[in-house]
């Protein structure tokens, strides 16, 4: 089995959730220093593409965390990176997306799926809405408006467009990451019923090179591999593609 074949170094794995965690860390405090209203389009674009990078990177972690897969074997110490990582996400709880992404593996493509589309409205923005809606409650939301009035009382007094400057910085980042993990990781790998597994629907890979596959969503494409193999952290599926296809 790849699984067998592949090491979990889990010491590279904390590493890269040290150098996402500090690079979005580092790119925040930066930016909410930034007078926005007086950079160049392009400068913004690329920073803002880049917070929404290492914000899904923080997802990621959370993501591998879930898995026990961060830190092999530390239960404690993965719920603790994870929810870190999901509060500066979106003050998301930690416990209650283990608990959705767990029944998303156990029956994908189902009506139990909390992932799934809505089979009476399979457009994707009503899978998105769906996709969100399990996420979501109204003490989330008190913590992410928290986080956010949190941001604007440490941003510099100086800073004359404060609200523009958080919603360059985090909620933008925030809307754009939630759409890359759902397009990369949910749509497309699910949009179509694959092969089956004991009645369950298995979900597709994207035939991405490795690079993009990083820049598309840390691996996050290379979905049937990672439902095969969900003990195997993110940086390591382009190993496990390539054994599987060569076994």
């Amino acid at each position: 089995m790849a699984s067998d074949l592949i090491r979990n170094d889990h010491q590279r794995g904390i590493r890269l959730a040290g150098l996402i965690g500090s690079a979005w860390l580092f790119t925040l405090l930066a930016g909410l220093r930034l007078p926005s209203d007086q950079l160049h389009p392009l400068l913004i674009t690329g920073l803002v593409l880049l917070r929404s990078f290492l914000h899904t990177g923080l997802f990621i972690v959370a993501h591998d965390a879930m898995h026990g897969s961060l830190i092999p074997g530390q239960g404690p110490l993965n719920r603790i990176i994870g929810q870190a990582c999901l509060w500066a996400y979106a003050g998301l709880n930690f416990r209650q997306c283990q608990k959705h992404h767990i029944q998303h593996h156990q029956t994908p493509g189902s009506k139990t799926d909390p992932d799934y589309r809505n089979a009476e409205n399979p457009s994707p923005l009503a899978w998105y809405a769906r996709f969100l809606s399990h996420y979501l409650n109204t003490t989330q939301l008190v913590r992410l408006a928290s986080c956010m009035g949190l941001l604007l009382f440490i941003m510099p007094a100086n800073q004359e467009q404060q609200l523009l400057t958080l919603v360059l910085i985090y909620v933008l980042p925030l809307i754009i990451s939630s759409w890359q993990l759902f397009v990369v990781g949910t749509l497309l790998p699910h949009r179509n019923n694959g092969p089956e597994i004991d009645g369950l629907h298995q979900p597709i890979s994207l035939n991405l090179h490795p690079a993009l596959s990083f820049a598309a969503c840390y691996h996050f494409g290379y979905h049937r591999e990672h439902h095969s193999y969900p003990a195997v952290p993110w940086h390591q599926l382009p190993e496990v593609r390539t054994v599987v296809a060569q076994s």
